[in-house]
């Protein structure tokens, strides 16, 4: 008996799956419009979801290369808001070179790389470079930073004050073509320096940042800068840790030397990759809440269009609903016919909703730097918020449809 209500089940699924596809298709335009807000909800919601993947990915690549073993001291709190300094997001600093020098000193530290951010153009006559950030630096910074030189050299510390400078290697393409470089001169802020070295590319693909991110630099001697421009702030101190030494330990040494030069106050921050990765995944946490509250909004939307035209569905039909029950149909009939067209409308939107997605993705992965990341979480999370909505927004028309009386029903016009 068990074996004959489960195969009577099976075909009567099949039955209300037809029904509720022969009902969309006889009224394709009004079902179209109808899911069009699950189709964007899905859609927006496996975006986003790819979006923040791509760029997790492409963030946590840039940060890995500053290797477990580097730390970088940076001007302010950048957790919390006790002795926050804006003054540092604002290109101010309070690192000196006396904190350098107390970095050094710290031992199991092989190298401490001084660092200060320029503002400005860099011009190779008329030309300017499309992408570039030129940066003063010393020698170390190429130790604790692994740059290979391509062509030419790196300066010295005895031509620190010197006006030379390093290309990255998208500068050099950008600026020369296929120009040797060596020995020519470019301007930075209308100081001329003579380049005498370009470091070997160094670009993780085409990605977030552009794809020559590693490569857009202009390496300049510190003391020059300092010369041209009169500021001898620093704006990072970058520090390798000798691997034989407990890094943990270093690293708090290296706290305590820079509190010292700062007469104890904790107005500066000292972060490695690892702590640098978990700030960004704390931001990308929120923004993908946030945009994922914003998305839901369209399945919202989308299902109250389920639900009214179901609604309107069931009031059209209400002479149908009468002739079915009159021949045998019961309520739970009426009632899975009704919910299984509401589930349909949801699901298929679901799928053209995946498809879009799909399709987006693509495209700005052909056509823009990030490269999104379609996860089977992020499909089985829309999709599955898809259905769940057709299944909300069809429970209130089926009950309508199976409690209407059949007679009263017949006599509908």
């Amino acid at each position: 008996m068990g074996r004959e209500k489960s195969a009577l089940r099976i075909p009567a699924l099949w039955v209300n799956l037809a029904t509720a596809l022969e009902s969309l298709r006889s009224n394709w335009l009004r079902s179209f419009l109808t899911i069009l807000g699950v189709i964007i909800g899905v859609a927006s919601v496996i975006i986003l979801v790819a979006f923040g993947q791509g760029a997790r990915h492409e963030i946590t690549s840039q940060i890995d290369t500053l290797g477990t073993n580097v730390a970088v001291v940076v001007p302010g709190k950048l957790q919390g808001q006790q002795n926050f300094n804006p003054m540092g997001g604002m290109g101010l600093s309070n690192l000196t070179h006396a904190d350098t020098e107390a970095v050094r000193k710290v031992p199991g530290v092989k190298h401490a790389a001084p660092l200060t951010f320029i503002g400005g153009g860099v011009f190779y006559g008329e030309k300017p470079a499309s992408i570039c950030m030129p940066i003063a630096v010393t020698p170390d910074f190429a130790a604790v930073r692994k740059l290979t030189v391509d062509r030419g050299r790196f300066f010295t510390e005895k031509e620190l004050d010197q006006p030379l400078c390093v290309l990255g290697m998208g500068v050099a393409k950008d600026l020369f073509g296929e120009k040797e470089p060596i020995g020519e001169t470019i301007s930075v802020n209308d100081t001329p320096y003579q380049v005498v070295g370009v470091v070997k590319e160094r670009s993780i693909g085409s990605g977030l940042f552009g794809g020559e991110e590693l490569d857009a630099i202009v390496y300049l001697p510190l003391k020059a800068v300092e010369k041209a421009t009169g500021i001898s702030l620093l704006h990072r101190i970058f520090v390798e840790v000798d691997t034989n030494r407990n890094p943990d330990m270093v690293v708090e040494n290296i706290r305590q030397a820079v509190l010292k030069t700062h007469r104890n106050r904790d107005d500066f921050s000292l972060i490695r990759a690892k702590e640098l990765l978990t700030m960004f995944y704390k931001i990308f946490t929120l923004l993908a809440a946030l945009l994922l509250g914003i998305t839901s909004i369209s399945l919202i939307v989308g299902g109250i269009g389920i639900m009214n035209v179901m609604l309107v569905s069931v009031t059209e039909r209400t002479r149908e609903i009468g002739i079915r029950k009159t021949v045998g149909a019961r309520k739970r009939d009426i009632f899975a016919q009704f919910l299984s067209e509401a589930i349909t409308l949801s699901a298929l939107g679901g799928f053209l909703g995946i498809g879009l997605a799909v399709l987006v993705c693509a495209l700005v992965t052909r056509w823009l730097p990030l490269k999104p990341i379609i996860t089977v979480d992020s499909v089985l999370l829309g999709f599955g918020v898809c259905v769940a909505v057709g299944i909300l927004s069809g429970v209130a028309p089926a009950m309508s449809a199976a409690r209407k009386d059949p007679i009263e029903a017949i006599r509908h016009e």
